[in-house]
């Protein structure tokens, strides 16, 4: 069975590429140069139709994670203009904002717009501690700027989430990138390299189906010899689905038609899947010239839901797993993804094996577990960029 209408509808909104660092591994690398960002205009047009099809198809509330580029390089007076167009064009419908940042620019304004939460609900760091992949446009890397504004967040009671990237820099260093998250009491989430921008990149930053299982089974041992364990994505996801297979619960698939609530919006007003962005073959439609209700509907999005219903029922019918983990990875599988589904099968998987092994040796009681499979609740953090 598949789930039923999203409560809420989420937007990843690229309001510019523009950025002032360098990843090697950015999926958006060839175009951080792009000062171009999203209107005023064109933003009211995208909330406009979000508000249209969120009354219409009964979401509790829109959302909109504003990303990059890094969006903290557009001034704070622009998102002052963006909320007044959100509160005069959703009027009843509920709505909130986070944002995504590499936290390298963040002066006092930002400090007091963050604490005061009126304009940005929840806010994500991109920041991976080590393998020294963050650098500028001039090689120098911004990791000490980094750790100074995570400070100036935590001094000033400002909550956030961090995220870092899981690729050949950073894999030797999975115990220590969370154990310094987890010293902090940050949650986190761990994003396999899983989109590219060239096949030289693939190259250079992309793991196997091994490593990145063996990286996701040492994630969930940490957490496990943790005294603080701090929830850390999709380790939590994971431990989520291996609680259900132990105790019987309730199962669920993952169905694109029903259950897709995330798109992203690109600063030209495409729209697609998150993980199908941004292949043509694959683009929904154009949110500055269609209504929603026309973009969700279209042929290309059809063919994409098909395409991962068909790769469900290959790799996940058989599974023991399956309907406890809906298939989520699988379903909105990337190209890199698909790759490590037909070279070494699926990731999830195996982790599984290796978590619910440990649950069951550890003779954890199952209320016990239940609330140790929390997923992360930072909503900067529900992304998958």
């Amino acid at each position: 069975m598949s789930g039923s209408t999203p409560k809420e509808l989420q937007f990843v909104v690229k309001i510019s590429k523009y950025c002032n660092l360098r990843c090697g591994y950015c999926y958006e690398y060839n175009d951080l140069g792009d000062k171009r960002r999203l209107s005023l205009k064109q933003l009211r047009r995208l909330f406009e139709t979000a508000a249209r099809h969120a009354v219409a198809n009964g979401h509790d509330s829109v959302s909109f994670v504003w990303h990059g580029g890094e969006p903290f390089l557009i001034p704070l007076d622009y998102y002052e203009e963006i909320h007044r167009l959100q509160q005069d064009v959703f009027g009843g419908v509920p709505f909130w904002n986070s944002v995504q940042t590499n936290l390298t620019v963040l002066t006092d304004r930002h400090i007091a717009c963050l604490k005061e939460k009126r304009l940005f609900r929840g806010i994500g760091v991109s920041f991976d501690v080590l393998g020294d992949l963050r650098v500028d446009t001039k090689g120098r890397t911004r990791t000490e700027t980094v750790l100074d504004n995570m400070q100036r967040l935590i001094d000033n009671g400002i909550r956030f989430g961090a995220i870092a990237v899981l690729a050949r820099g950073t894999l030797p260093h999975v115990r220590e990138i969370y154990r310094f998250y987890d010293g902090l009491g940050i949650e986190s989430r761990f994003l396999p390299y899983y989109m590219s921008a060239s096949g030289e990149q693939i190259s250079r930053h992309a793991l196997t189906g091994s490593e990145i299982t063996d990286a996701l089974k040492i994630l969930f041992d940490c957490w496990m010899n943790s005294d603080r364990a701090t929830p850390v994505d999709p380790i939590a996801e994971y431990i989520g689905y291996a609680v259900a297979h132990m105790s019987g619960g309730p199962r669920r698939s993952y169905d694109k038609h029903t259950d897709e609530f995330v798109l992203l919006a690109n600063v030209d007003g495409g729209i697609w899947g998150v993980t199908e962005a941004y292949d043509e073959r694959y683009r929904y439609g154009n949110v500055l010239e269609q209504e929603l209700t026309e973009i969700l509907a279209s042929p290309n999005r059809m063919r994409a839901a098909r395409e991962g219903q068909k790769r469900i029922d290959s790799h996940c019918t058989h599974c023991p797993y399956f309907g406890h983990c809906p298939g989520y990875f699988v379903g909105d599988a990337t190209p890199e993804q698909q790759r490590l589904l037909t070279e070494t099968g699926c990731p999830v998987r195996r982790v599984l094996d290796h978590i619910v092994s440990r649950l069951t040796e550890s003779g954890i009681p199952e209320a016990l577990m239940r609330a140790m499979g929390r997923s992360t609740d930072n909503p900067a953090l529900a992304i998958s960029l």
